[in-house]
């Protein structure tokens, strides 16, 4: 299930949040090793205070997350425009009410054996998610700082991108993308999607 998460509801999908907080510390901090925030098991940052919109992806059965990102507008505060302005191009201005930040955007890892399928549905679905919502709220393009597994990520999964820039600062590239918003492109992403899944249940089941 697909879960929207916005200032006014969100003491509704408090037990959510607190898993999305905690999946956030576990990538950001344990596998990644970003030198980010950490306390009670929860990553949190200065820009979760800015009443952001967070889309969260879970089980609906067991209520499990598998999956969140989070969303500002580019008319305040950013994560672009404080921490990776390096990868903005000099004289480009991209602040406008239809132009939004992506950030955060993670999943949860599976056993070693489905890992790559797995992230890569659960990134298709939160993608979709996404499209959806943008659409809505008559959001035009998406912002967002990726390296480059990410970058084959969205390609593979459908996603129009347009490398903006990027920086070596952290030794391996990190780029900056504009992601065009359109009911076409969401349209490719969730046939992408269907494929993916379709490959998935043709698969026979591993023997233990």
């Amino acid at each position: 299930m697909i879960v929207v998460v916005e200032p006014h509801n969100a003491r509704q999908y408090a037990d959510l949040m607190d898993q999305m907080f905690r999946l956030r510390a576990r990538v950001f901090r344990d596998r990644l090793k970003w030198d980010v925030q950490v306390e009670d098991g929860k990553e949190r940052d200065k820009y979760d205070d800015e009443g952001p919109v967070y889309i969260i992806y879970a089980d609906a059965a067991s209520q499990k997350i598998k999956g969140s990102l989070r969303l500002l507008p580019t008319t305040g505060p950013t994560v672009l425009g404080d921490i990776f302005a390096d990868t903005l191009p000099d004289a480009v201005a991209l602040s406008a009410p239809t132009i939004w930040e992506c950030t955060r955007f993670c999943v949860e890892e599976s056993a070693p054996h489905r890992r790559h399928r797995d992230e890569l549905i659960s990134s298709g679905i939160l993608i979709a998610a996404l499209g959806e919502v943008a659409i809505k709220a008559g959001i035009e393009a998406i912002l967002g700082n990726f390296d480059q597994t990410m970058l084959r990520l969205y390609r593979r999964i459908g996603c129009d991108v347009e490398v903006l820039g990027s920086t070596k600062r952290y030794g391996e590239p990190v780029y900056l993308g504009l992601f065009p918003v359109s009911r076409t492109i969401l349209g490719k992403v969730k046939g992408r999607l269907r494929t993916e899944r379709s490959d998935e249940a043709e698969r026979p089941p591993l023997v233990a």
